[in-house]
């Protein structure tokens, strides 16, 4: 009896589902996206274009993600503000490094990408719903720099937690938007003086310790 239910020896092991997994797909294809939606925004974006600048097949970005929407948004949170990742252990600290991050972001290769968010989310439906989580995601994450401050005594309770953050985002958005083409190189040798005198700017007029 024993033998009538034992499969037999010699049956060929049963084939694996799909193709295996590239560890580096994901970098790969973020990398694509966040450098086409730079240069083209939402109009550019298709997974024909991220497939073809990736180097990989269409099916492997629809295994991953069902639309456009979804592969701009976790590009976004890969390749862009990633202001969660912030904690230096002082407001300080916080927001140098924050400015610093949109100095890079805005001043490097992928700085298109703001002002494609900003059109997009005016002529789209669909790529206002894609990008709106990420913004909210984004405006937490940053309030939460200064919420950390007020509970180690350094801001005011009382103080508006928007305020700070709009004045050192706006502050290097501004610089280095309105800084003319011939004038790039030497805004960028000074790029780091810069985010130190607007932060410290910035805590003295929020009367921040420092």
């Amino acid at each position: 009896m024993q033998e009538e239910i034992d499969a037999p020896a010699d049956l060929p092991a049963k084939p694996a589902q799909g193709r295996p997994r590239a560890p580096d797909i994901e970098d790969r294809v973020f990398d694509a996206a966040i450098a086409i939606y730079a240069a083209g925004g939402w109009r550019a974006l298709s997974f024909d274009a991220v497939a073809r600048q990736a180097g990989v097949g269409k099916s492997a970005l629809y295994r991953r993600w069902s639309n456009r929407g979804d592969l701009l948004r976790e590009t976004l949170e890969a390749r862009w503000y990633a202001i969660g990742t912030i904690d230096e252990g002082s407001l300080r600290g916080d927001l140098l490094a924050l400015a610093r991050m949109c100095m890079n972001a805005l001043a490097g290769p992928y700085g298109g990408v703001l002002t494609h968010l900003q059109a997009d989310a005016q002529v789209s439906k669909d790529a206002r719903a894609a990008t709106a989580p990420y913004g909210q995601q984004t405006i937490l994450q940053a309030r939460q720099i200064i919420r950390r401050a007020m509970a180690r005594g350094e801001l005011s309770a009382q103080f508006n937690p928007s305020l700070l953050i709009d004045v050192v985002i706006g502050g290097v958005t501004n610089h280095v938007t309105s800084t003319p083409k011939r004038l790039r190189e030497a805004m960028l040798a000074q790029a780091e003086r810069f985010t130190v005198e607007l932060v410290d700017l910035a805590l003295r007029g929020a009367g921040a310790g420092q």
